[in-house]
């Protein structure tokens, strides 16, 4: 058996040969010789399968790509995307533009994919990564470990486990926090109903608006710890982002922004003087 011949065995179940190689490339190395390969072929066609029923390709590889960084990646969970790659994009251009010292806050960190790309990319920052699931956070620090992130993780809903020491000292917030609603839960893509369903459903806002309650919870606790001409970029659905510039209005000026499709993706905040 050759690595030609895996990828074309394995490439109908799994999308593509490209899909294929990708699999192969995580369990085994892009450099494995023969002998590893067919080692490695029953937990391959046992990876593949799965995905052909619907499991994601990328907790199948065990790690996925995030701007510069390869993170690990399984059901703890959220797989980073492109979308949230842009919105870190918007995060750093803002940081040039930003008084130092410059403390950064990833609120409901997941994978961790944004406090590690922003510990990595922007220099001289502190970053604080908030989330509620243990689990979640355990991965979050392995993938700090793993890509050399200096990143101080805290447990707990969103502002609440910061310290006080951060109260109008944080200029920089990013988070890609739930904003799935139920209904909308119920129809997507069945490969996403192997991710945590806390990390993408949310409740409506106090006004009603399904799906931008983590959101508002987050807009409401941000005037503590926010420092004059502080940045903060929120992703949100295409279609919420009226709504919800909308609530960010309280804390500056907004601006809606859009992700790589050129759909409109979320928002930035540009906090006043």
């Amino acid at each position: 058996m050759t690595r030609a011949s895996l990828v074309a065995e394995l490439a109908s179940l799994v999308g593509g040969s490209v899909q294929a190689t990708w699999l192969i490339d995580a369990v085994v190395g892009p450099g494995a010789g023969a002998e590893e390969i067919v080692a490695a072929a029953p937990i391959l066609r046992e990876k593949a399968a799965a995905v052909a029923s619907g499991y994601p390709l990328q907790y199948a590889c065990g790690s996925w790509g995030f701007r510069h960084l390869d993170l690990l990646v399984d059901e703890r969970a959220l797989i980073p995307r492109p979308e949230t790659e842009q919105m870190v994009e918007y995060a750093i251009a803002a940081a040039s533009t930003l008084d130092r010292p410059l403390i950064a806050v990833d609120l409901g960190t997941g994978s961790g994919a944004i406090a590690c790309a922003l510990a990595t990319e922007i220099g001289g920052v502190t970053v604080h990564a908030v989330d509620a699931s243990p689990e979640a956070l355990s991965l979050a620090k392995r993938n700090a470990e793993r890509t050399g992130s200096a990143v101080e993780f805290h447990l707990g809903s969103w502002w609440e486990p910061l310290p006080d020491v951060l109260h109008g000292a944080v200029n920089l917030l990013v988070s890609n926090p739930p904003y799935v609603t139920d209904a909308e839960y119920a129809t997507l893509d069945r490969a996403l109903y192997a991710e945590p369903r806390t990390a993408l459903v949310a409740g409506p806002s106090r006004a009603g608006h399904d799906g931008l309650g983590d959101l508002e919870c987050i807009i409401d606790g941000a005037p503590a710890f926010l420092a004059p001409r502080a940045v903060v970029v929120l992703e949100c659905a295409p279609h919420q982002c009226d709504d919800l510039a909308e609530l960010a209005r309280s804390l500056g000026t907004v601006e809606i922004v859009q992700d790589l499709a050129g759909k409109n993706r979320g928002v930035v905040i540009r906090c006043p003087d």
